[in-house]
């Protein structure tokens, strides 16, 4: 329990400092992936999502997962892991998430919900659905399925 303390607050305090940075940039923020390309676009401009080349998968479910640390910081978020536990703590603004690996009940702001896929390691990264956590962190998710790329903005901004 203590543990689990302890890395709530760490959380809190990321969190805090994270957002209060994100205010500034979130009017014109566009976020692309593509399902198999390491790399994301953050307003035109390319970067790879993890040091370890990990792209972008579908589910057998039919939805994206990633690792989503680079993609939720870029967003102004923080996230948190709990290695004992296998908890994903993710947050931005005063929206938080808690996913636990092969768990299909995620919880937002405290409120449980059924994810149609859990959460995953494959090759030692933690890989999260990615449309979940967007919308749960207030954000608009759009998939084309002709390219396969997921478009990520701030709520009610036209892409």
């Amino acid at each position: 329990m203590k543990r689990i303390a302890m890395l709530l607050l760490n959380f809190i305090f990321c969190l805090t400092c994270l957002t209060a940075c994100a205010a500034e940039s979130d009017d014109s923020f566009i976020l692309t992936l593509q399902i198999g390309n390491p790399n994301m676009t953050i307003n035109g401009i390319e970067k790879p999502i993890d040091e370890n080349g990990t792209a972008p998968i579908l589910s057998e479910e039919g939805r994206t997962l990633l690792p989503v640390r680079a993609v939720v910081e870029e967003m102004g978020g923080a996230m948190a892991w709990d290695s004992e536990t296998q908890t994903v703590l993710l947050g931005y603004k005063e929206n938080v998430i808690v996913l636990e690996i092969d768990n299909h009940t995620a919880y937002l702001n405290e409120s449980s919900h059924e994810l149609d896929v859990a959460p995953v390691i494959i090759n030692d990264r933690t890989m999260l659905p990615i449309r979940f956590i967007a919308e749960g962190l207030e954000f608009d998710v759009e998939w084309d399925g002709d390219t396969q790329t997921v478009t990520i903005t701030p709520k009610n901004e036209e892409v």
